[in-house]
């Protein structure tokens, strides 16, 4: 019997994977729900500040990942 192997490989540079579209989705929905004119629940507002927040310390996080690894290519 042939044992089939798939193996996963990083996604094509240019494509969104769909972790990439997640938090595009979640960083959009929550600047309209702290820029929207209209009176929303305090809470909700709140909690949209505070996705903000994480989904911008995440992308800080991932873009030093990201320069530690190009370094470490670098110095190979």
């Amino acid at each position: 019997m042939k044992e089939i192997t798939n193996t996963v490989d990083l996604p094509e540079t240019g494509k969104a994977t769909l972790y990439d579209r997640i938090k595009e989705t979640l960083a959009v929905a929550s600047q309209l729900v702290i820029a929207s004119p209209v009176k929303l629940p305090p809470k909700m507002v709140v909690v949209a500040k505070y996705l903000a927040l994480a989904l911008g310390v995440l992308e800080a996080v991932e873009s030093g990942v990201r320069k530690e690894e190009g370094a470490a290519d670098e110095n190979g």
